[in-house]
């Protein structure tokens, strides 16, 4: 319920924040969400989900608003409030400017906590390990399979000096921190990790990073997060995050959530990780033996190199396009299946095995002393091939899982690389295409409210598109669609008059790059956007010599550094060119003289190019439904309205933006996306 307590606290907040804030401006849409949020997370809708979607233009004030509203409705719930946004870029912001504001502004004291996954942290026990002297290469760890290899003095060396200055305070453990990270490789030797994490029984348990930072959490009434944390998080089981049922979750750039949940139940494992697994898992129960002094067990090596030998021999003759062969709708062939399966027995048997073998060290280790770093060495390999088999475990179940006729089918496809040795690596991928019900059962039927909102959430004027993909149903939340503060009547939105169709590539490069001679200013600031990345290169190479001010091409130095090259020149007053991709249609936020001219080169409609975009207009198509209209084309009025807001971020700023794309005025469904447009002067040459 909104009682009058916590509309005085919202109150206070915002006349607060009014005086606080630098320039602020007053906003009706903020006002008007910051209500309707309040509304929806209190239960004013009885007959709706404390779930609500906000679609928030540019200009807004979207952070303060979910903040000043939330803030008071979790602290009187008691709930934990949780932010996660899509990029890192975001949570800076939010965490460095945006909480440190309200921290001013609230009407209520609360504490704050960035959240990281455990990878990010140093297990201090392993560092430790493996940087005392002798520490590795006891002689029973000649085979240490925590080492691909055993590491060099350079490898020590970094080791070595990232312990000591963690305990001398000098680095947090965390791998952020680091001016000069380790490699991956050796980083992932030394990370926490939950299948090798001993928690309170280890001896490090006080002083460990991961620990410390969870407290830190726990005591926290405010978490910021990203949304691959919060997936991942809430899939393994809740290792960072509080229980679902005790959050209210922000979703911040929430037009991202779909694909970030599709890549998060997306599985895979390749023949040479397997056969190393197993080798792996053997060797692990062969030093469990010696210590323990048991009789060997069987050996799944052989069976596992024949089974994977026998599958390669039928996959390896499979019809690869660019080294990837995609499975119909109907599921993975019978043979393959057959093959597939039999290798999930051979894995299934092995880790029983190691699960008993495993039982057996834990035992042991319970009643009899053992010295440290060898117990802490065999821990850690344990705790790899528990992950290691499990993971395969859970890819051979999914692969060889039938096609259920009254659900969306699983995506199953195979990719091939080639290693050092040039031997062909083959992986079995598998994923889902719909993701829609497990985000409702994770999330939106558990949590004890949501806020999804974007600049962009709607598409073709519809939250349609959001739903399907993220598994709400539109009559059991609340939706809002805000005005943008902007005015955007002043804004022309061109459609060039130009003859090819983007459909016809060449002539369509070339008619752009004659146009864009004939429209850049060479004294003002223009961002072109291109669908893809060799028709923009085509016509860097087509008018560089021709255009009289700085070009910057994406690829050719880093976003960061183009972007600060482009507003040095600016500052100078001369002009400057950036030709960039989807990665500059999105976050980029040029204010002022800093852009006056965006140019779209042609709608981005997204060709079905990945195994699951493909295996998702195959079933549609196979129920009779249109893909084009249903995911394509919503899919790129979003994209479009995206490329658009490049240009005004603020009240003062002007501009135009023109697109080469002919299809707008030719095709019928040009209409809908003017129509979904902000409220621009079109302008049809």
């Amino acid at each position: 319920m909104l009682t009058s307590s916590i509309k005085t606290q919202i109150r206070s907040s915002f006349e607060e924040a009014k005086k606080q804030l630098p320039n602020y401006t007053n906003r009706s849409s903020q006002n008007k969400m910051i209500a309707e949020i309040a509304k929806t997370l209190t239960g004013e809708y009885p007959e709706s989900n404390p779930i609500i979607c906000v679609e928030a233009p540019t200009g807004t004030g979207k952070t303060m608003a979910y903040l000043v509203s939330c803030l008071p409705i979790a602290k009187a719930s008691k709930k934990k409030l949780v932010i996660a946004s899509a990029n890192v870029a975001l949570q800076e912001q939010i965490l460095n400017k945006d909480i440190v504001d309200a921290k001013k502004y609230c009407s209520i004291d609360f504490e704050f906590a960035l959240a990281k996954g455990r990878s990010r942290y140093v297990c201090i026990r392993n560092l430790i390990n493996l940087t005392e002297e002798n520490s590795n290469s006891p002689a029973i760890f000649e085979d240490a399979l925590l080492w691909d290899e055993k590491p060099s003095q350079n490898d020590l060396d970094v080791l070595t000096e990232m312990s000591e200055n963690y305990s001398a305070t000098r680095w947090s453990g965390e791998i952020d921190d680091l001016i000069s990270p380790p490699t991956s490789s050796l980083w992932q030797k030394i990370a926490c990790n939950r299948f090798t994490c001993n928690a309170k029984n280890c001896e490090f348990y006080d002083d460990c990073a991961f620990f410390k930072a969870r407290k830190k959490i726990s005591q926290a009434e405010v978490i910021i997060a990203n949304h691959d944390l919060v997936l991942a998080d809430i899939i393994n089981g809740n290792n960072v995050l509080p229980d679902v049922e005790d959050c209210i979750f922000i979703f911040d750039e929430a037009h991202h959530l779909s694909q970030k949940a599709l890549s998060h139940f997306s599985i895979n494992a390749s023949t040479e990780f397997m056969k190393t697994s197993i080798r792996q898992c053997q060797g692990a129960i062969d030093q469990i033996n010696k210590i323990i002094k048991n009789d060997s067990t069987e050996n799944y090596i052989e069976k596992v190199d024949e089974s994977i030998d026998e599958l390669i021999e039928v996959i390896s003759d499979l019809e690869y396009s660019d080294d990837l062969y995609l499975f119909s709708i109907s599921g993975v062939s019978s043979e393959i299946k057959n093959l597939s399966k039999n290798i999930l027995n051979i894995f299934t048997n092995a880790f029983n095995n190691f699960s008993k073998q495993k039982e057996s060290w834990e035992d042991f280790c319970k009643s009899n002393k053992i010295e440290q770093s060898i117990a802490d060495n065999l821990n850690n390999i344990v705790g790899q091939n528990n992950q290691n088999l499990s993971s395969i475990l859970s890819l051979l179940n999914t692969f060889n899982e039938n096609q259920l006729p009254d659900q969306p089918p699983i995506s199953n496809w195979i990719s091939k690389s080639t290693l050092a040795n040039k031997k062909t690596n083959y992986h079995l991928n598998t994923a889902k295409i719909d993701v829609s019900n497990l985000l409702d059962k994770l999330i939106w039927s558990r949590a004890d409210g949501a806020v999804l909102t974007s600049a962009t959430l709607t598409a073709l004027g519809s939250f349609d598109r959001l739903n399907n993909q993220l598994g709400l149903n539109a009559k059991d939340n609340q939706y809002l669609r805000l005005a943008s503060p902007f005015n955007h009547k002043e804004v022309d939105f061109v459609i060039a008059k130009v003859k090819a169709s983007p459909t016809d590539t060449f002539e369509h490069t070339q008619e752009i790059a004659l146009e864009l001679i004939k429209r850049v200013d060479s004294n003002s600031a223009t961002l072109v956007l291109f669908a893809s990345n060799h028709q923009m290169q085509a016509v860097a190479d087509l008018i560089e010599k021709s255009i009289d001010c700085q070009l910057l091409l994406q690829g050719e130095y880093s976003k960061k550094n183009i972007l600060e090259r482009h507003i040095e020149t600016r500052s100078k007053g001369k002009g400057s060119v950036i030709f960039g991709l989807d990665s500059f249609a999105e976050g980029v936020d040029l204010k002022g003289d800093n852009l006056n001219h965006v140019i779209i080169a042609k709608l981005r409609f997204n060709v079905p190019s990945s195994p699951i975009e493909k295996t998702t207009q195959s079933y549609l198509e196979s129920l009779n439904r249109n893909s084009f209209m249903e995911i394509s084309l919503p899919d790129a009025s979003l994209r479009l309205i995206q490329a658009c807001g490049r240009l005004i971020r603020t009240e003062t700023d002007t501009g135009k933006i023109t697109i080469f794309d002919n299809r707008l005025v030719s095709k019928f469904y040009g209409k809908h996306l003017i129509k979904a447009l902000p409220d621009f002067n079109i302008v049809i040459e």
